[in-house]
């Protein structure tokens, strides 16, 4: 009879806690820079935006 061998979940804690703090940042980088750009564009931003990622869909 075999026994199924122990994982060790402590070591991979860090890692994946660290992984949601990069991608917390990054998603909080892109936000500033959206906030910062519309602060600085105003509407323009976003219609010009908007058209491009609709032109880019098709």
């Amino acid at each position: 009879m075999s026994v199924a061998p122990q994982i060790d979940t402590q070591d991979a804690a860090p890692a994946s806690r660290l992984g949601l703090w990069l991608l917390a940042g990054g998603f909080g980088l892109l936000l500033a820079t959206g906030l910062l750009l519309w602060w600085r564009e105003g509407d323009r931003l976003f219609t010009d935006g908007l058209i491009a990622a609709l032109l880019a869909c098709f």
